[in-house]
C-alpha cells in the first residue's frame, strides 16, 4: 500500500488521480494512514487546514514527519517536542477509534475523528468548526447576558413589590395615627389654654405637644415614602431653591469641606412641589456630609449639580420612566460610600446606618417617594471608600409660574357669633376635640357620627353654616357625598372635608381639605379664607 505509481499511463495511476481529485473536492480534510503508519491518501483540505506545506504530502509520507513538524513549530504548546511525538505516535499505534476538538494556535477550531481501517490502518476526518464554535460562544455569552438581567429585573420588581407593600402598610396606618395625634394635640392644646397661667402645667404640656407634632412629621414622612403625601406642585425654577438650599445648609458644613453648586446660567424650570424638593435636597446633603466625615483623611467634597437632560428609550427604560426631557439634579459626595447590601435597603423606612439616635432612617425614604410621586426617578450609584452619587429626575416643565409659594394665613382672634356648624365625625374622641375648637372659634355646634344621620340632620335643620366632615365613615353615604349635597343642594356656605386617610388627601378635590392631626389656628385660618 506504500508503494509508489511511477508510470503515468499505468491504470493504477490513473485510477489514483481520479481518487485524488475526488479527495480534494471534499471541504473536510481527509488522510489513510496503512498500518505501518504511511500515508496512503490524503486531500488539499487536510493540508490547508493545519497549515502543512505541500510537498509533505506524498504516498508513504511517513505519519511521524507530521507529528514533528507541529511539535517543531510549537503546534502543541511549550515542551520537549521529541517527547510530544513519541506520545503521538505510541497513541496512533493503538489504532484505536478516538473524536476530539484541538484548537490551533491561530485560533481555528478543528473536530478531529479517526476510525480504524481493516489492515490495521485508519481514516482520519478534520473539520473546520471554527464558526460553530464561535457562535456557540456568542450563544452561551447571550444567554449569561439574559440570565443576568433577567436575575437584576428580578431582583427590582422584587424590590418595587417590597417598596408597594411597604408603602400601602404606612398608607393605611396614617389615618388611625392621625386620629389619635389629633386627640393628643387637641386636648393638650386645650388644657393649655385652660391653665395658661399655670407654669406647672406649660412645663409638661409644651414638651408632650412637641412631641406629637414630631409624631405628625414622622407620619408624613411616611406618607411621602408611600408617595401618598399630598404635593403642592407647581411650576418653578429650580435654580434659585437650590441656592437658597446651599444657603441654609452651608453653615450645617463644616469650614474644610468644599461645596460646589452648579446651575448653569438658565432657568430651570419643573413640575415640583418646591418645599418638598427643599426637603429632598437637605436630606441628600446632610448624609453627604456624614459621609465624608468618615473619612478623615480624605479632603472633604460634596457636588449639587442640576441640568436638563433628554433620555432616549434605553436610559428611561432602566430608569423606568417615560422617554423625554428630565431635570437631573446631582448630589455627590468623595465619603465612604456603600456597599450592595446597604443599596439594596436604603430606600426602606428606618433603615440607617448612622449610629443609634443619630437618625429616623426616614430621609432617604421621603426623598424616594417624593422624587416618584412628582413622576420622577431616583439612581443611586455608590463605591464603597469612593462615594456616592444620588441623581433625581424630575419633569421639566415649559410653563413659567409668577405664583408666589403659599403662606399660611395668621387666624383672626377676635370672633363673634359665627353661626350653626355640623360635625360628621365616626371617632369620638376626634369629634370631642373638633367639637371644642369649633365652639372655641364661635360656632354653635351639633354633632354627627355617620353619613346617613349626618344627612338627615342637614335636610331637617335650617340655617347651617358650615359643615365640617371626616371623609372615611362608615355605611354607604362618605365625607365627599354628604359635602357636594351640603353645597349643592343645601346651600350651606362652607363646607370643609378633614381626613387622616393618605389617599383621600391625594385626591383632586373642589373642596377644602383639612389634614388630621390639625390645630385650633388651622382649622381658623381654612375658615378665614373661605367666602361666607
Amino acid at each position: 500500500m506504500s508503494e509508489t505509481f511511477g508510470n503515468p499511463s499505468d491504470d493504477r495511476f490513473k485510477r489514483y488521480q481520479s481518487l485524488q481529485a475526488a479527495l480534494d473536492l471534499i471541504d473536510q480534510g481527509f488522510t489513510l494512514i496503512d498500518r505501518d503508519l504511511r500515508f496512503v491518501a490524503w486531500n488539499k483540505t487536510f493540508l490547508r487546514l493545519l497549515d502543512f506545506p505541500p510537498e509533505m504530502g506524498f504516498v508513504g509520507a511517513p505519519f511521524e514527519s507530521f507529528m514533528r513538524f507541529n511539535a517543531e513549530r510549537g503546534e502543541y504548546g511549550s515542551g520537549d517536542a521529541q517527547a510530544q511525538v513519541d506520545e503521538r505516535m505510541l497513541a496512533a499505534h493503538d489504532f484505536a477509534p478516538h473524536e476530539f476538538e484541538r484548537a490551533r494556535p491561530d485560533g481555528t477550531v478543528l473536530r478531529v475523528r479517526g476510525l480504524p481501517v481493516p489492515g490495521h490502518g485508519f481514516v482520519t476526518l478534520y473539520s473546520d468548526v471554527t464558526a460553530q464554535k464561535n457562535a456557540e460562544r456568542q450563544i452561551r455569552e447571550h444567554n449569561a447576558q439574559l440570565e443576568t438581567r433577567v436575575a437584576e429585573r428580578t431582583a427590582e420588581l422584587v424590590q418595587a413589590q417590597k417598596m408597594e407593600a411597604l408603602g400601602q402598610l404606612t398608607g393605611g396606618l396614617a389615618h388611625d395615627f392621625n386620629n389619635i395625634l389629633t386627640v393628643i394635640i387637641g386636648n393638650l392644646g386645650a388644657l393649655a389654654d385652660a391653665r395658661s397661667s399655670d407654669p406647672t402645667v406649660a412645663e409638661f404640656v409644651e414638651p408632650a405637644v412637641d412631641a406629637a407634632r414630631r409624631g405628625a412629621d414622622l407620619i408624613k414622612a411616611l406618607l411621602s415614602f408611600a408617595r401618598k403625601q399630598p404635593l403642592e406642585a407647581q411650576t418653578a425654577d429650580v435654580a434659585p431653591l437650590i441656592a437658597s438650599v446651599g444657603r441654609l445648609v452651608r453653615r450645617s458644613l463644616p469650614e474644610s469641606l468644599q461645596f460646589d453648586i452648579d446651575t448653569g446660567d438658565l432657568p430651570l424650570w419643573a413640575w415640583i412641589d418646591p418645599h418638598q424638593l427643599q426637603n429632598a435636597l437637605l436630606n441628600l446633603i446632610l448624609n453627604a456630609r456624614d459621609a465624608t466625615q468618615a473619612r478623615a483623611h480624605v479632603p472633604a467634597r460634596i457636588g449639587l449639580h442640576a441640568s436638563a437632560r433628554a433620555l432616549d428609550k434605553a436610559a428611561s427604560t432602566a430608569l423606568q420612566i417615560e422617554p423625554g426631557r428630565y431635570l437631573c439634579i446631582e448630589v455627590s459626595d468623595n465619603g465612604s460610600g456603600m456597599d450592595a447590601r446597604t443599596l439594596a435597603r436604603v430606600f426602606e423606612p428606618f433603615f440607617t446606618t448612622k449610629p443609634h439616635g443619630s437618625g429616623t432612617g426616614l430621609g432617604m425614604a421621603m426623598v424616594y417617594g417624593f422624587v416618584k410621586q412628582s413622576g420622577g426617578a431616583i439612581d443611586l450609584r455608590s463605591t464603597p471608600g469612593q462615594g456616592t452619587t444620588v441623581s433625581l429626575w424630575l419633569p421639566v416643565s415649559d410653563l413659567v409660574s409668577d405664583l408666589p409659594l403659599p403662606t399660611d394665613p395668621a387666624p383672626d382672634a377676635t370672633r363673634g357669633d359665627q353661626g350653626l356648624a355640623l360635625l360628621v365625625e365616626d371617632d369620638p374622641e376626634v369629634r370631642k376635640v373638633v367639637r371644642r375648637s369649633l365652639l372655641e372659634l364661635g360656632f354653635a355646634v351639633i354633632e354627627a357620627e355617620n353619613g346617613a344621620e349626618a344627612m338627615q340632620i342637614i335636610d331637617q335643620t335650617p340655617g347651617i353654616v358650615l359643615l365640617l366632615t371626616d371623609v372615611v365613615m362608615p355605611g354607604s353615604i362618605d365625607g365627599r357625598v354628604l359635602a357636594a349635597h351640603a353645597r349643592d343642594r343645601r346651600g350651606v356656605p362652607r363646607v370643609v372635608l378633614m381626613s387622616g386617610y393618605a389617599p383621600e388627601l391625594k385626591q383632586r378635590s373642589d373642596v377644602p381639605m383639612l389634614a388630621k392631626p390639625f390645630t385650633r389656628a388651622q382649622l381658623a385660618a381654612l375658615l378665614d379664607g373661605m367666602p361666607r
